[in-house]
């Protein structure tokens, strides 16, 4: 599993199943709300890289993102 699905999981998951466990039966559309919210802000923290680190903290593989910095600089000249 991905660094990236372990933190969304370890995000969501507990905000989920408290929401479900307090407003499913008296306050569906509050719920439903709720649920857009947690959503958002779960897509958000993965854009942003924080639930990457999140699943890399817990013991996630890290993901692997290709370090474009190096390849990019020019090759260290010896000095004469």
């Amino acid at each position: 599993m991905s660094a990236n699905v372990l933190g969304s999981l370890i995000l969501a998951v507990p905000g989920i199943v408290v929401a479900w466990l307090l407003l499913w039966r008296r306050y569906r559309p509050i719920f439903w709300s709720v649920l857009a919210m947690i959503v958002v802000a779960t897509g958000y923290l993965n854009a942003t890289g924080a639930a990457r680190d999140i699943g890399v903290s817990f013991g996630g593989a890290p993901s692997t993102v290709p370090e474009t910095l190096p390849s990019m600089l020019p090759a260290a000249v010896p000095a004469r």
